[in-house]
């Protein structure tokens, strides 16, 4: 992931008052890894700094405030050829040929009906975060088209995977339109006229300039990026969590490699396979609690523990909540 990304994660974090030993010892960053916006760090760092401000600060809009105020220069010059594109459409399309500049697990298609485009986003950490980094994503980008367009307004909606993380109100503060949560992917919707407005800063040889810049970071990436293992890994887990598996050992088995060689893996890359594994059982449990139909119980076997008191122990200490209250919130 772009380290600019990073930084702003781990700055958003230190200025709502976690302690910097306390994000090194969870992540191994120190300020020093931050000093290069245009390098790369482990896709894990930002998951795991989203869970330390969960945890912190439960029940509220963490990735829609940190947003509000990011710099667009986070994006690098993607932001730049979105500003110079010739109108809404292209601008999108550039968004979709250049997104593995920000992460090369980054996966944005541009869907067009009669009546609106659709913006579509995904990422593996999705599956991790329990959707902190698609809200911040897609809050940015929805700020960089209204900054860029200056004007007239595009959007229709917005659909997010998860459920709201604060209040409804939050949501319709910030993006001014109808927001659907529990949707199947990530998305900003457009109207489908609005794709020909036309760009007030539109410049043709900056923008050519730009792609070429963003060409060469992009086949710099494909050359020394190692995205398959750490897509194959964030794959894995995925798929073990659909049939309750959250074991290290099970892990290692479903990518037919020893346990040792899995955690050396992860320890070269700044990260730890249990973060992931905590991560992507509490994005479950989310999720899960949202039926009302599973009890505390049912979910607390899905989730692979022995018994529902673990589960209830785990998830307070994971959201700050009981199982129960976090289902009183969000449903």
């Amino acid at each position: 992931m772009l380290t600019s990304i990073v930084a702003n994660i781990f700055n958003y974090a230190v200025s709502r008052g976690l302690d910097m030993e306390q994000i090194n010892a969870a992540t191994g960053l120190a300020q020093t890894d931050l000093i290069n916006p245009e390098t790369r760090l482990p896709e894990v760092l930002a998951p795991t700094i989203w869970k330390l401000l969960g945890e912190a600060y439960p029940g509220q809009s963490l990735a829609l405030h940190a947003a509000s105020a990011a710099p667009l220069t986070s994006m690098g010059q993607l932001a730049q050829a979105v500003q110079y594109a010739e109108d809404l459409r292209s601008a999108l399309q550039e968004l979709v040929k250049y997104c593995s500049v920000l992460s090369d697990q980054l996966n944005v298609e541009l869907i067009e009906s009669d009546s609106e485009a659709i913006l579509q986003i995904s990422h593996p950490i999705d599956q991790i975060d329990g959707g902190y980094g698609a809200e911040a994503g897609l809050g940015v980008m929805t700020r960089l088209v209204r900054e860029t367009l200056v004007a007239e307004d595009p959007f229709v909606r917005v659909e997010f995977r998860h459920q709201p993380f604060g209040s409804l109100q939050a949501y319709a503060d910030f993006f001014k339109v109808p927001i659907r949560f529990q949707q199947s992917f990530n998305r900003l919707v457009f109207r489908h006229d609005a794709l020909d407005l036309p760009i007030p800063k539109r410049d043709t040889y900056l923008l050519e300039y730009i792609q070429r810049n963003l060409d060469l970071l992009q086949d710099h990436w494909r050359l020394h990026g190692n995205s398959s293992q750490i897509s194959q890994l964030y794959d894995a887990i995925a798929r073990n969590a659909e049939i309750s598996e959250y074991s290290t050992e099970a892990l290692a088995q479903q990518l037919n490699m020893s346990l040792r060689a899995l955690q050396r893996q992860a320890r070269d890359r700044g990260f730890t396979i249990g973060q992931l594994l905590e991560n992507a059982r509490e994005a479950k449990a989310r999720k899960l609690l949202t039926d009302p139909e599973l009890t505390i119980e049912a979910i607390s076997t899905q989730l692979g523990y022995s018994d529902d008191r673990s589960f209830r122990r785990a998830f307070k200490r994971w959201t700050g909540h009981t199982p129960a209250e976090f289902r009183q919130r969000v449903i």
